[in-house]
């Protein structure tokens, strides 16, 4: 409900109202009616919408109240069907990614490498791999997770293979707080460079394998 405009009404009579006035009274009266019934807000209506700001949040100074996304929620999903090496053993290397097939407020960055976030808030990010041995000695695999050029602490994932041709995907997840102006990335080392990150071409009866892929959904904001 929105404030009613001030409306004028007759002057106090020292004994009676003119016909004038009575009037004058009813159209005063009519006006007010109209503008309760053109900003009236339902009680049941009040209280979704209540609801709704509490799941939405503020941003800045502005609630956000509508159904609609609005711009708010922030997701990506990004691929790379490209094979990956590394070039020297026991080393630190970025994971690259060289498709996007989704996006909103998360994006690859200048360097492939990068994904940035320009919206902040905690984000649910499930990553997988699709790992190949090309011979057969047994080879380790690292991988983990680096914010802003800082390693997470705790979060490597260690596999080995050892077969020839031998090819295993490996995933996990995580929740992650990223701040606008972020970028994450993923990493991984081997210790023999017969390990590669494989992609496969489509088949007749299936369609292409990405060497790597990352699935970023926001959970909450700010």
């Amino acid at each position: 409900m929105s404030k009613i405009s001030n409306v004028r009404l007759p002057a106090l009579a020292a004994n009676n109202y003119s016909p004038d006035q009575v009037n004058q009274l009813i159209r005063s009266l009519e006006q007010i009616l109209f503008q309760l019934n053109n900003t009236y807000t339902p009680q049941v209506t009040e209280e979704n919408q209540a609801g709704l700001d509490w799941f939405t949040g503020p941003e800045g100074p502005d609630i956000q109240s509508v159904l609609e996304d609005n711009n708010y929620f922030a997701y990506g999903s990004f691929l790379d069907f490209t094979d990956q090496t590394c070039t020297t053993v026991n080393t630190a290397t970025p994971i690259t990614w060289d498709t996007t097939a989704q996006s909103l407020h998360v994006k690859v960055g200048t360097d492939t490498s990068h994904i940035e976030f320009t919206r902040s808030g905690r984000y649910y990010i499930a990553f997988t791999a699709q790992m190949r041995s090309t011979s057969a000695s047994a080879k380790n695999f690292w991988f983990w997770p680096r914010v802003n050029g800082t390693d997470i602490t705790g979060s490597t994932m260690k596999n080995t293979l050892s077969a020839n041709d031998q090819a295993l995907t490996v995933a996990r997840s995580g929740i992650f707080h990223l701040d606008k102006g972020d970028y994450l990335q993923a990493l991984w080392a081997v210790d023999d460079l017969d390990a590669t990150l494989e992609s496969y071409a489509a088949t007749a009866f299936a369609p292409a394998t990405p060497s790597v892929t990352l699935m970023v959904t926001s959970i909450e904001y700010g």
